[in-house]
């Protein structure tokens, strides 16, 4: 069921800044549930993807594709890899994510010029196993190599449609700190919003946050012609917050979100004041 706040039984904190001093969009959720990178913790550190990360047993990288990850523990996390992949998710697999907002900060350094490599997370997924074809199902926003935006929504794994595919403003150049923000929610008649901002001053003040792409899921225009991932199931099906969705294999639909690239040169894509909050959409 969503729950619309009202002002006056919201009960949280109402900073606008969040714990890197990044601007917040959305308020957090007074129940809700925050991860925050922990590349700033004064511990260096290197792995790949036979591992996780030892400072963050919610960064899960363990047998998640290719890729190998370092920090010097001041904040940057510097990436490698022909198919780096890092979820964010509940170790125990009990807490699943609600509707969200997810922040991180990206450098492009080297890579092999993927065009749909870049800055991409994923949310409303339980992509955790890729015979479970229902689960693997989720929805993402991608800043792209090949200077465009768009939305993705995975059907069964591999299968995955792209809508709202534009030029991204100022493209993806190398070697800048390019700010994306990824807001996922309910709307009351069950609908899924989408929107993705950008920003380019480093988080100056808290960032000048942009919107550059938004999109609407009906449960009719998002997955037109993506596979179905068991037989009766809609590729087109809306990806709610709910923690029940038809097909699901593991019955925690939404236990994860996850970044990822392709193509990434060594420590060819750096990341930075990442975070995660669930929201609350307030009347």
């Amino acid at each position: 069921m969503i729950k619309i706040y009202t002002k006056g039984e919201y009960m949280t904190s109402i900073s606008k800044l969040d714990k890197f001093g990044i601007k917040k969009l959305y308020q957090t959720d007074c129940n809700g549930r925050e991860w925050y990178s922990k590349w700033d913790n004064g511990h260096a550190r290197k792995w790949d993807s036979s591992s996780n990360d030892p400072d963050d047993h919610e960064f899960i990288t363990k047998y998640k594709g290719t890729g190998s990850w370092s920090t010097d523990g001041h904040g940057v996390l510097k990436i490698s890899g022909s198919g780096p992949r890092m979820y964010i998710m509940d170790s125990a697999q009990i807490k699943n994510w609600h509707d969200v907002e997810i922040t991180v900060y990206g450098k492009r350094i080297v890579d092999n010029n993927t065009a749909y490599g870049g800055i991409v997370s994923v949310a409303r997924t339980n992509h955790y196993v890729d015979a479970n074809l229902c689960d693997t199902r989720g929805i993402g926003a991608r800043m792209r190599y090949d200077g465009r935006i768009d939305f993705e929504k995975e059907t069964s794994h591999p299968s995955s449609v792209a809508i709202n595919r534009k030029p991204n403003p100022g493209g993806f150049p190398k070697n800048v700190w390019i700010g994306y923000k990824y807001v996922v929610y309910d709307l009351p008649d069950e609908s899924v919003k989408l929107e993705l901002y950008r920003d380019d001053t480093d988080g100056l003040n808290g960032g000048t946050w942009i919107k550059i792409n938004e999109l609407i899921d009906t449960g009719s225009n998002f997955g037109i012609g993506g596979r179905t991932c068991k037989s009766g199931i809609d590729p087109t099906l809306r990806l709610t917050s709910s923690d029940v969705r038809p097909g699901s294999e593991t019955g925690k639909p939404n236990l994860a979100v996850y970044f990822r690239s392709d193509g990434v040169g060594i420590d060819g894509l750096w990341y930075k004041k990442a975070s995660i909050r669930e929201i609350a959409i307030i009347a």
